[in-house]
């Protein structure tokens, strides 16, 4: 299962996003899931990186993207929003394959 943990604070600004582990929803090379999902978060991190450079760390492996927000931006917040609503619309179709929880700091 992918899972996928928000850090947000009271004001709804994510400061922490974390990616991780494998669907397995089919087999490796064919798993639209995880294919999906790759797609969100390396395409986010590449938005963050041109659009928002230097308002977040981050760190990508092989199953697993973490980002942390360093400097609050709007662009920087309205990418992460996008990514996290991109990601609900995958976890509402594949629920049995990602799971996304959400917690307030």
């Amino acid at each position: 299962m992918i899972r996928v943990h928000i850090k947000k604070t009271n004001e709804d600004q994510i400061t922490y996003m974390s990616i991780s582990g494998h669907a397995d929803y089919d087999v490796k090379g064919k798993d639209l899931v995880c294919a999906a999902v790759s797609a969100i978060g390396v395409g986010g991190l590449n938005t963050l990186d041109k659009l928002a450079h230097g308002t977040v760390n981050d760190e990508m492996s092989e199953n697993k993207i973490e980002i942390n927000v360093i400097d609050f931006d709007t662009t920087q917040q309205n990418i992460l929003k996008t990514m996290l609503y991109q990601l609900e619309t995958v976890e509402y179709s594949y629920s049995k394959y990602i799971q996304i929880t959400k917690q307030e700091v």
